[in-house]
């Protein structure tokens, strides 16, 4: 954030000392969210963001670098709205996103990130806006949650989902992926960071392995091999963490 920025939200700040409704939530409210910009974090907290769609409507707001990972969820369950560079007052882009937003009316905005973004608060009239604990981001956001996203969910009493329920894999897309993928099973999905297996001596495998490289390997098609898959082995990443998702065996290195 410039100097620029800096002074902007200082003399915006006494716009949000105001007092809201006692907390209440209906059907018909819209959250905002800002996840975790991190894919696997993001991906921890799917439980949490499928269970406030529970409780109201949710749109999330995500790097643009998420859109290959989200193109396999349920289609329509959350509404998503890209952004390129973190949203910063006084740019174009948080104009641009500013004017995207306006066809919602917020009741709520949640940022999970350790470190909120005092710009996002700027984007929308939401009257309540959370975010965890840090004294210094009052009166952005006017409800500061102590004991991290287990804090959240008994704040907000979210009934947890499945994370797997918010996928989705076609099977007309899948097949052409399985065509690929050898016969033999069971298969490993070996996320290549060294080696192959067989030949370091990492492990050994009675079924058959799919090495994936993902430096090289679009995104899309590496999820549908995993989903194919029934274990996993590699280090504790985004794709480990979809693994867990997608309830595989696990071998980490």
């Amino acid at each position: 954030m410039n100097l620029f920025q800096n002074i902007y939200l200082k003399a915006l700040k006494r716009r949000f000392y105001k007092s809201f409704r006692p907390i209440g939530i209906t059907k018909r409210d819209n959250f905002l969210i800002s996840p975790p910009h991190r894919i696997k974090d993001f991906f921890k907290v799917l439980p949490v963001l499928g269970g406030i769609r529970k409780l109201g409507n949710v749109i999330l707001l995500l790097p643009d670098t998420s859109a290959p990972y989200t193109k396999v969820f349920r289609p329509d369950y959350f509404q998503i709205v890209y952004w390129k560079e973190i949203p910063r007052v006084l740019t174009k882009e948080f104009e641009s996103l500013k004017e995207e937003l306006k066809k919602f009316s917020f009741n709520w905005l949640i940022e999970l990130n350790p470190e909120a973004n005092t710009a996002l608060p700027n984007l929308i009239d939401a009257e309540k806006r959370i975010t965890f604990y840090n004294k210094n981001v009052f009166p952005f956001y006017n409800i500061l949650i102590k004991g991290g996203i287990e804090g959240l969910i008994n704040f907000l009493q979210i009934p947890l989902v499945d994370p797997l329920t918010i996928f989705k894999f076609r099977k007309p897309e899948l097949k052409p992926i399985l065509k690929e993928l050898p016969p033999v099973q069971p298969r490993l999905f070996f996320n290549r960071t060294s080696d192959k297996p067989e030949k370091s001596g990492e492990v050994q495998w009675t079924g058959s392995i799919v090495y994936h490289d993902k430096d090289n390997t679009p995104i899309e098609v590496g999820l549908k091999k995993l989903y194919l898959c029934d274990a996993y082995l590699g280090p504790d990443d985004e794709l480990c963490e979809l693994a867990r998702i997608f309830k595989k065996e696990l071998i980490l290195v």
